[in-house]
């Protein structure tokens, strides 16, 4: 089976896409019903112009398909903070290096998203992975990354490391 990848239409789309997607290999859109054009003309913008074509009425065309379609978990920092505390997941961070310099949950493995591909093998494939970035976006990507890696359980924080320090749970920062 052919596996997907998560890059959000809004958001960083073209960079995530041109980041993350092969050019050579046949690309099917599954996007809201009405933004399949839109997505193939940003996809055409930057060189991808290996559409194949789009699924009609995007999710909604695999209802029914479980088979086909896999779900992530997206805990509360509260709750993902508990499962770092007894130690039953690992915490990757993969925002830029730059954010992390700036504050970052202690413990975490950072692993930036645009090297994760090379990378995940610093990761401990029979243990659970905790996913975070700023707000979402990448982490999104990141879990469809590892799932295509073999990772079996990978989840998000919830509203990334925004949503830790709204929490007012602990942090590293600059300061610090």
């Amino acid at each position: 089976m052919k596996e997907s990848t998560n890059i959000g239409l809004s958001g960083q789309y073209a960079t995530w896409a041109g980041t993350i997607l092969n050019r050579e290999k046949p690309i099917v859109i599954i996007a809201n019903p009405g933004r399949e054009t839109e997505s193939a003309v940003r996809l055409g913008r930057i060189g991808f112009d290996n559409v194949a074509g789009y699924l009609k009425d995007g999710m909604g065309s695999l209802a029914g398909r479980n088979e086909l379609t896999r779900k992530s978990e997206r805990y509360s920092p509260a709750l993902a903070a508990e499962l770092l505390a007894g130690h039953k997941a690992q915490l990757l961070d993969v925002r830029a290096p730059r954010e992390r310099e700036q504050k970052s949950i202690v413990g975490s493995v950072h692993i930036p998203l645009n090297h994760l591909t090379e990378r995940e093998v610093e990761l401990d494939k029979s243990k659970p992975v905790l996913v975070h970035c700023a707000g979402g976006y990448r982490s999104s990507i990141a879990v469809s990354l590892l799932e295509q890696a073999g990772f079996v359980n990978v989840s998000e924080i919830a509203g990334g490391i925004a949503a830790w320090e709204l929490a007012k749970l602990p942090l590293r920062t600059a300061a610090s």
